[in-house]
């Protein structure tokens, strides 16, 4: 799994019945990776992980790999970690390329019980991982310290999304790991000053409406460029 560039956390399309419309997502999909995107994020907050049926995710995971020759990363979240186990271990049997690791929904609480459930889901699968951080909407924060030691004693965590909308994370990220995770950033508005910082791609939900605008000309290059910051102003 090459962790690097614009991967947009895709968004699950949903017919009257509130089936899930694999036919669009199919075309929706292959829109983004036809405008530059380096591979797709499927069944996030966006792609309505916390509310779809185990055998929706598969069959979402399922029609994307059959769709695109291109990496698809599954996003494991559950409410237990038993489910998010086997959810991990059925998005490696299907052809996933990737995990994006997140803590359980709804109940939040210390760095023992956080570390023991993504640790679960890591040593469940031969697949490279991003563990997400995102203290702002799930309530658990994974401290630099705590990144890096997971990384220490899981050789498949490869990347992290840092959202805690505080660039000093990115920094120190890279201080204490250097070049072992490759991180991305995970807020929109952060893109340029994650750069900076040190990212080397962004899992962006902004991507899902503007491919072209946000992918053009390779992430590196356009957070660079005099257009990008005159954009961004």
């Amino acid at each position: 799994m090459n962790w690097s560039g614009v991967i947009p956390a895709i968004t699950t399309p949903f017919r009257e019945d509130l089936s899930v419309d694999h036919d669009f997502l199919a075309k929706h999909a292959k829109w983004m990776i036809d405008s530059g995107c380096s591979g797709i994020v499927a069944l996030g907050s966006l792609g309505e992980g916390a509310t779809l049926e185990f055998d929706e995710k598969l069959a979402v995971l399922q029609t994307l790999v059959r769709t695109l020759r291109i990496p698809i990363v599954a996003t494991i979240s559950s409410l237990s970690t038993s489910a998010a186990v086997l959810l991990a271990k059925k998005a490696e049997d299907g052809g996933c390329s990737g995990l994006m690791v997140l803590p359980p929904y709804v109940y939040s609480t210390d760095w023992r019980e956080m570390k023991a459930h993504v640790s679960a889901v890591l040593r469940a699968t031969k697949l490279s991982c991003m563990l997400y951080n995102n203290p702002i909407a799930y309530r658990t924060d994974f401290l630099p310290e705590q990144i890096a030691e997971l990384a220490e004693e899981h050789s498949n965590l490869q990347a992290v999304k840092e959202s805690a909308a505080d660039i000093r994370r990115l920094t120190s990220i890279r201080s204490l790991l250097g070049n072992r995770l490759a991180i991305f950033v995970g807020v929109d508005d952060l893109i340029v000053e994650g750069m900076a910082a040190g990212a080397v791609g962004w899992i962006a939900g902004l991507v899902n409406a503007l491919p072209q605008e946000t992918s053009i000309g390779g992430f590196s290059r356009f957070c660079a460029s005099t257009p990008c910051r005159n954009l961004y102003s």
